[in-house]
């Protein structure tokens, strides 16, 4: 977008003199990292006029830019700094550049963030936005949309055997699959590390609520659920 489709959302608000006034200071704030476009994006984002811009989780596309919420459900740190990201649609990877590490040393889990101008790819079947050096993220901001990640209970219909992997940095991961079948649908569901210790004591036919899933929205379907840091897996009762 150009300058003018900036400032007109906030000309009844301020002056076009105090509107680039306020862009310059966050500018010296930057260092002058970011392109103008994104700065000015920001104050009108500050002044709450740049809603109709975020886009839902379950709706990025491979190729475009966007701005979006999401909580954090995973910290990974390694040649890449990653986090997975949820919404009240659907999860995504997010992938910021080295020269971020403060902010990536920042942000906790469970913390909300706010990704302005990221770019977005796919990347084995995940949608995953990165932060170059025209992104920003604004940690737990005051315009955070209550983000409300419902549990999914179901039926425990198939347990696989725990896998080892080994990630880029050829650190150890281990992974358990399991086939949880609820009211609407029967879903993969992928528990990670430390939850598979957890898990050791269900067994097919267990009834379990997945208590912040991170849901993996593909074409407006639930394609799969993963048990990351932030989750939960509780026992609902037996069948």
């Amino acid at each position: 977008m150009h300058s003018e489709d900036h400032y007109s959302k906030v000309e009844d608000l301020m002056s076009r003199e105090d509107f680039y006034r306020a862009v310059q200071e966050l500018d010296r704030e930057f260092d002058s990292l970011l392109e103008r476009d994104v700065l000015e994006y920001i104050v009108v984002d500050e002044m709450g006029r740049n809603r109709g811009f975020i886009t839902p989780i379950s709706e990025l596309s491979a190729g475009r830019s966007c701005t979006v919420f999401g909580k954090v459900m995973e910290k990974i740190k390694g040649k890449k700094r990653q986090f997975v990201i949820s919404d009240n649609t659907s999860s995504c990877w997010l992938t910021l550049w080295d020269s971020q590490s403060d902010v990536f040393n920042r942000v906790e889990v469970g913390d909300i963030i706010k990704v302005i101008n990221g770019f977005v790819r796919e990347h084995n079947g995940w949608m995953e936005v990165n932060i170059g050096r025209w992104g920003h993220i604004e940690i737990n901001p005051e315009d955070a949309p209550s983000i409300d990640i419902k549990p999914i209970t179901g039926e425990i219909v198939d347990i696989r055997d725990t896998e080892v992997i080994f990630n880029d940095d050829g650190d150890v991961l281990f992974s358990k699959r399991a086939m949880l079948r609820t009211d609407f649908c029967t879903i993969p569901v992928i528990i990670w590390n430390e939850h598979i210790k957890s898990f050791k004591d269900f067994r097919k036919g267990d009834i379990i609520t997945i208590i912040e899933p991170v849901r993996v929205v593909r074409g407006k379907r639930l394609a799969e659920v993963e048990v990351r840091s932030l989750s939960r897996i509780s026992r609902s009762g037996d069948k």
